[in-house]
């Protein structure tokens, strides 16, 4: 059974065909080009984009896939969390594909979501339970998954989530947006501890704004004082980087020990920064524990995520979404 996936939360509309794990299809249409010269989503560019583009992204999608759109058996999309207009128009569009198909919707979190990408296009066992840690451009949690239709958050982002802490200390660096990878490409790491910068902690939750705020204040003490030189700047953002990777791994192996878990499965767009990803590997090593990540091109808002969980949801847990289910920002 193929299940069709529908992903608008941001700024990317997507929609892709899954059968069983297997990824048929994954269109990924990115509205990020008219969003780059205000140096973050205006959601009203990215919900016009989604109305512009579904239809045709679904097309290519199924074409794609080399399926006839009637063979479908269920449809999954995002409802929560993103932008309200962003979601709407996914919801709607997966509503309508539904009563012309006569096929049953399962309304899919896309930050569950992302902790399924670890399992597409391969066969590993569902290690439940495990911690789950989702970073993205706008949530940074924890989670204690015990399966995908019970998952308990245990620690996030009480302030800025980590990816918008990257794009913001971007913005005022001069290097453009999306931030992260920009530092992530000028990132060196034998300047990661030339300058002390921490995060704030509560238990297992972040704080990130701290941090962004004393980096900005640094790079204006320099360059007052006439001293911020290009390597300056990639010494104050490697050690930006450094602090922020160090804090989320202590969090996720913390959580591992305080709830006695042997797995961690990891997701969302700054899953993919490398820096990130050698530390939870160092530390997963060091602490005996098993990581699974999502891969890098699986990382970012997708919906073969979305397909797969929904396919997952519907045929393993026999779960449906109501024709009145409704979006949620948060």
């Amino acid at each position: 059974m193929y299940a069709l996936g529908i992903e608008s939360s941001c700024d990317d509309t997507s929609v892709a065909i899954v059968d069983k794990r297997r990824v048929l299809s994954n269109i990924v249409v990115s509205s990020l080009r008219f969003h780059k010269i205000y140096g973050g989503i205006v959601p009203e560019i990215a919900t016009r984009n989604h109305l512009k583009f579904i239809d045709k992204v679904l097309n290519t999608s199924i074409k794609e896939a080399n399926i006839d759109l009637r063979k479908i058996g269920v449809i999954g999309f995002t409802y929560t969390p993103g932008l309200t207009g962003a979601l709407v128009v996914g919801v709607n569009f997966a509503k309508a594909l539904s009563l012309v198909l006569s096929k049953p919707l399962v309304g899919v979190n896309h930050l569950y979501a992302h902790l399924y990408a670890p399992f597409l296009n391969n066969n590993i066992n569902f290690p439940f339970p495990f911690i789950g840690l989702v970073v993205s451009g706008g949530h940074t949690g924890l989670f204690l998954v015990r399966d995908f239709d019970r998952v308990k958050c245990i620690g996030r982002t009480r302030d800025d989530a980590a990816g918008e802490v990257f794009d913001k200390v971007a913005r005022a660096f001069g290097l453009g947006y999306p931030g992260g990878v920009y530092i992530d490409k000028i990132f060196e790491k034998k300047y990661k501890d030339c300058f002390e910068f921490k995060c704030g902690r509560l238990g297992l939750d972040f704080s990130f704004s701290g941090i962004k705020t004393a980096l900005i204040y640094k790079k204006s003490e320099f360059k007052k004082k006439r001293m911020l030189s290009e390597e300056l700047k990639v010494k104050l953002l490697s050690s930006f980087q450094e602090s922020i990777a160090k804090v989320i791994v202590y969090n996720t192996i913390l959580a591992a020990k305080q709830y006695k878990i042997k797995t961690l499965v990891c997701g969302g767009g700054v899953i993919a920064n490398r820096r990130l990803r050698e530390l939870l590997k160092t530390a997963s090593v060091k602490n005996g524990l098993n990581l699974l990540l999502s891969p890098p091109h699986l990382s970012c808002d997708n919906a073969a995520v979305v397909a797969g969980l929904a396919f997952y949801l519907y045929n393993i847990k026999r779960r449906e979404s109501k024709f009145n289910i409704k979006v949620s920002s948060n």
